[in-house]
């Protein structure tokens, strides 16, 4: 089970699967052409023509690259879901001769969390934002920035992110399919835009299914392992208690696992729970976790290409791309 990609958003990835080679051979093609075959090479420049992306090489031949340097502000380092779309950062950073600087803001303010770092944005060529959204600061870096995977129109950064609603409403659609209708909601923090928006896709799969909303179904973590704890333990108290439970994060849904295996209830048979992100934990639970899959590697790859882009004054077609997101089917449902 898919959402529908955004056709104008032209990936390294994408041009790699159209082309059937690697992303390190697309990235060969623009940026050291002689070292790719020459049948290759066409077919590689041909998928990149066909879906809009960029076939200039990055430097001419013969001239020694200068490395660029790129400040990456991240949420919250220790996550494991991040670990995946910074490995797609340094892949691609590497690739294209840009060196990467990590800041963690540990769940700190931005704000906070720059002015620790005195100095460090002016010193960069470009900045990535993972997780947090340059709105929230008083007065953002003058500086080419891309926004991963926190949409919102109130800055004027380009962000590639998900549909996040429409993967909520998925997730939540699939567990009323299989029978259950006392479906319960595990949120994230309430003024990230990615929760607003999983919680609206909840509530718009009830009503597409003329569910009746249950207040007491829908409980606010703040998406680590003992939120999600927490969480079941409020709603498996309850009479009758939930069926089924989606949550905002795959941490919190091991969380809400390990709580019920705690009390006796047994997944899939008495409980469904539905998670969200794919992180590696989610594949080793016991049972394994359904769950919503998100491209992270290729969000961190994709946001490379495009700060470069900026970098050199080029214009963007779009301000927001859209990634594709599946519903990852495993033991934890029924």
């Amino acid at each position: 089970m898919k959402t529908t990609p955004n056709p104008s958003s032209a990936t390294m990835k994408a041009v790699a699967l159209a082309a059937g080679v690697s992303t390190a051979t697309v990235s060969r093609v623009f940026t050291a052409p002689e070292k790719v075959s020459p049948i290759t090479r066409q077919r590689v420049e041909s998928a990149a023509i066909t879906l809009g992306y960029s076939t200039a090489p990055l430097f001419p031949r013969g001239i020694t690259p200068r490395w660029r340097q790129i400040l990456v502000i991240i949420a919250d380092v220790t996550d494991s879901f991040y670990s995946e779309i910074i490995r797609g950062i340094e892949m691609q950073a590497s690739q294209l001769h840009c060196l990467i600087t990590l800041v963690d803001c540990a769940h700190q303010p931005i704000n906070r969390c720059l002015s620790e770092t005195r100095g460090l944005p002016d010193d960069h060529d470009g900045l990535l934002y993972v997780g947090l959204s340059p709105s929230s600061l008083d007065r953002p870096p003058s500086l080419p920035s891309v926004v991963i995977n926190e949409y919102s129109s109130d800055h004027g950064a380009p962000t590639l992110h998900i549909d996040n609603l429409s993967a909520a409403f998925n997730a939540v659609n699939y567990l009323i399919q299989r029978g259950h209708h006392r479906i319960a909601c595990v949120t994230g923090p309430e003024d990230l835009a990615i929760c607003q928006y999983r919680r609206q896709g909840y509530l718009q799969a009830l009503q597409r299914h003329n569910l009746t909303l249950n207040p007491y179904f829908i409980t606010r973590g703040d998406f680590t392992f003992k939120s999600g704890i927490a969480a079941a333990e409020h709603l498996l108290t309850l009479t009758p208690p939930p069926d089924a439970i989606f949550c905002h994060n795959d941490r919190m849904a091991l969380g809400v696992m390990y709580r019920a295996k705690q009390l006796g209830i047994v997944i899939p048979r008495q409980l469904s729970v539905i998670g969200f992100d794919d992180i590696e934990e989610s594949q080793y639970a016991d049972p394994p976790l359904t769950t919503v899959a998100q491209p992270r590697v290729a969000q961190g790859e994709a946001a490379i290409s495009l700060l470069i882009t900026l970098m050199e004054g080029k214009p963007l077609i779009n301000r927001s791309y859209l990634l594709e997101t599946e519903l990852i089917l495993r033991q934890s449902t029924r």
